[in-house]
């Protein structure tokens, strides 16, 4: 009976593996999705900074070469700047000059035209398929905005590298944030566009970039000044405008730019300027730690000895958090080693992370979940079994028909969405005709974060932040079997940190002994 639960978990996974898998080959390599995902990115940039030093020590030695050939050559030319006829008239002067005229320059220019450095330059050209992309960097660009929207960060303070109140050996560079400010005016939040782009240009002004990253300051001014017309301030769009033809007097573009503009204030002259303030809500708000303390009097910790006959001989730290829907908090539930072990484990396995599409009955990447995973069947080695057997200890629940284990590492303001666990089986009944719904979900904490990443409910006003070897439980369904909608929860946006979690989302069919179905009076 064990082996053929296994073997309907196997069918049920195959598909949406088959479907991963597939998926995966077509898309980004999605780099700013896991920290663990960057490090290989960092590792080539190593190499390519090493290259380019090669690259450089053949330009020193040839510019070397070429000194001191005109070292050597403007002594002897020197000579003749006292008496040029004096000088020319040595037979053997002469005959030097001629021989260097007619050979020796010949020679220069088959050196001057020698290519430099053919190693190097075909070295970048074969590990640019490994760069970045643009989708990347629009992702990341995303993840950097999520992080400034989720906790109302200033642009000029993360520009200096001070994050949430927290200064930080890091900033921004001139292109950094002319990319964020190119990015927001595509997506069309013209308010945070104008803010990155007025950086870029005060930091310009002091901070040139230099050949051969250098960018024509002019189109960043006429950006932001387009960005100014967007937001109904034309007559400021009109002084940047000014700005940039002070460097360009004649250039055609801005001079009909700026005609066009000044049309615009003629024919609405009291126009007021557009507003940005961004809302707060309650995933904000959970996210920022603003949610008030728990302070109901049935809410308690204790050492659970009841859940399994084992735990009277090693009972658990278990911290009640909520009664509707059941929530409990386990600490110091997973070893050190053990996390050690499974980020290991998951490190050469982690994918794009995916979200079931009940429209079109598949896993799909989505913008709204910037993370990767890897997935680990219950039996794959010790650590999953052991791991398997301590939720069951946690929970008394069976993981027969359950899903597999699920490793999964945040990155660049990796977060997930506000989302529920359980299946809407009304639209999509075969997705649980075998095994039933996820009666519950166990989410382990596998390291602190520096700075965000906490799991919020905002329905119930609850944010449980990242600690290392602590895991949240909680019930999806309500004892009649119907989904709690005040599960509701998402992942907050990591800010600073590498966020590691593993969890397990177990299936209510074999509950039936368990938790039975109650239908409620």
């Amino acid at each position: 009976m064990k082996n053929y639960s296994r073997k309907l978990i196997f069918i049920w996974f195959l598909p949406y593996f088959l479907a991963l898998v597939l998926a995966q080959d077509a898309v980004e390599k999605s780099h700013s999705t896991s920290v663990a995902g960057m490090v290989q990115l960092l590792e080539l940039e190593t190499q390519l900074i090493d290259n380019l030093n090669r690259y450089a020590d053949k330009l020193e030695s040839k510019l070397k070469i070429v000194r001191s050939g005109i070292a050597e050559m403007s002594l002897e030319n020197a000579k003749a700047a006292l008496s040029i006829e004096e000088y020319l008239s040595n037979p053997l002067i002469a005959f030097s000059l001629i021989r260097r005229m007619n050979r020796d320059w010949i020679n220069w220019e088959l050196y001057m035209d020698e290519p430099i450095g053919t190693k190097e330059i075909d070295f970048l050209q074969d590990h640019r398929e490994f760069l970045p992309t643009s989708t990347d960097l629009e992702e990341a660009s995303a993840g950097f905005e999520l992080i400034q929207t989720t906790y109302g960060l200033n642009s000029t303070d993360m520009a200096k590298g001070l994050l949430n109140g927290k200064q930080y050996d890091a900033r921004l560079s001139v292109l950094d944030m002319y990319a964020i400010g190119q990015y927001h005016y595509d997506q069309e939040n013209y308010g945070a566009s104008s803010a990155w782009l007025y950086l870029t240009i005060e930091n310009h002004k002091q901070n040139p970039v230099g050949i051969p990253l250098q960018i024509d300051f002019s189109d960043v001014l006429l950006l932001y000044a387009e960005v100014l017309v967007k937001l109904n301030r034309y007559k400021d769009a009109v002084q940047v405008i000014n700005v940039a033809l002070k460097d360009k007097k004649f250039d055609a573009k801005l001079i009909r730019r700026r005609l066009e503009i000044e049309t615009l204030i003629r024919n609405e002259p009291n126009i007021k300027p557009k507003p940005f303030n961004k809302s707060v809500g309650d995933f904000e708000r959970g996210c920022r730690g603003e949610f008030p303390a728990l302070t109901d009097a049935k809410l308690y910790c204790i050492y659970n000895t009841t859940s399994s006959p084992f735990l009277r001989l090693a009972p658990l730290k278990m911290e009640l958090i909520g009664l509707d829907p059941y929530m409990v908090l386990y600490h110091d539930v997973i070893s050190p080693n053990e996390i050690a072990e499974l980020q290991e484990m998951a490190k050469p396995e982690l994918k794009r992370a995916t979200v079931y599409n009940s429209t079109k009955n598949t896993n799909q990447f989505v913008k709204t979940r910037t993370a990767k995973v890897a997935w680990f069947l219950d039996t794959f080695n010790q650590l999953t079994e052991r791991l398997n057997q301590r939720i069951m200890d946690m929970t008394n629940f069976v993981l027969n028909g359950s899903e597999m284990l699920q490793v999964m590492n945040y990155g660049l303001g990796g977060y997930y969405v506000k989302h529920f666990d359980y299946f809407n089986t009304t639209t999509n009944p075969h997705i649980s005709q075998i095994n039933g719904d996820r009666i519950a979900t166990v989410l382990f904490y596998l390291n602190d974060v520096e700075q965000g990443g906490a799991t919020v409910f905002p329905e119930i006003k609850k944010a449980v932040f990242p600690k290392r070897g602590s895991a949240i439980m909680w019930y999806n369904l309500k004892d009649d079997g119907e989904g709690n909608r005040d599960t509701l929860h998402a992942a907050c946006p990591v800010i600073v940190g590498s966020k590691w979690v593993c969890n397990k989302w177990i299936r209510e069919r074999e509950q039936i002994f368990r938790r039975p179905c109650l239908v409620r009076k």
